[in-house]
């Protein structure tokens, strides 16, 4: 019998083990991509096909398309993404989720530090003009993308914890809904394609570091 007990643990341990080897292959996979996309964007290689690409969404051009773009954009915007964050943290505390709420709380603040005081006053990549919508700063690369595919995913990864059937389905809408955010930056005038591009590697690097920290301090999560 404690032998049988001590046989499950060290799956047990292994099996963590090697759950934390992959999520760092998986880390390491995207920080490459991102760097090599960033060497490309901040060398202009990419320009000209930004600009097609960009031209071609651009292209089809309608009122009603109009409407869904700037609806999509604004379900993208900082005031939007912080009223979902203390909502999410009122929750997380209110259930005593408070591991959970910390992890929310340090991803949060860490991905708008990131990208808005760090890597878009760095890179220094001027938006698409003239944006269709009033929107100031840096493009590269594209906070509404970083900040609410991160934010949405850790929140998918929460509710599919303990809800598991909800999983798949979260991860899609939240996929869908992010997509949608992106599509209306481009067709709005105010990201190239290479901007959304960077936004995903960042959010993914977030939400992986997101997991990784909330394993660390909460063994619930260790096998999930």
């Amino acid at each position: 019998m404690i032998k049988s007990a001590n046989s499950m643990k060290l799956k047990l341990k292994q099996y963590a083990w090697d759950g934390l080897n992959n999520t760092v292959i998986i880390f390491i996979i995207i920080l490459l991509l991102f760097i090599a996309l960033t060497v490309a964007v901040v060398s202009g290689s990419l320009d000209a096909w930004d600009a097609t690409f960009l031209d071609w969404v651009r292209h089809f051009h309608h009122p009603s398309l109009m409407i869904l773009a700037r609806v999509s954009y604004f379900l993208g915007e900082a005031e939007v993404a912080v009223f979902i964050v203390i909502a999410g943290l009122g929750f997380l505390c209110w259930k005593r989720y408070w591991k959970e709420a910390q992890v929310l709380a340090i991803s949060a603040m860490g991905v708008l530090i990131l990208i808005d005081q760090i890597l878009k006053p760095w890179f220094g990549r001027v938006r698409p003009a003239p944006g269709l919508i009033d929107v100031h700063g840096k493009s590269y690369p594209s906070g509404h993308v970083s900040g609410n595919l991160m934010l949405y995913l850790y929140l998918s990864y929460l509710v599919s914890f303990h809800f598991p059937k909800w999983g798949t389905f979260l991860y899609v809408i939240s996929t869908i809904l992010v997509a949608m955010m992106g599509w209306a930056s481009i067709y709005l005038n105010i990201h190239w394609f290479t901007d959304l591009i960077g936004g995903v590697c960042i959010a993914y690097l977030g939400f992986l570091f997101c997991i990784t920290l909330l394993k660390s301090i909460s063994k619930k999560y260790r096998n999930f």
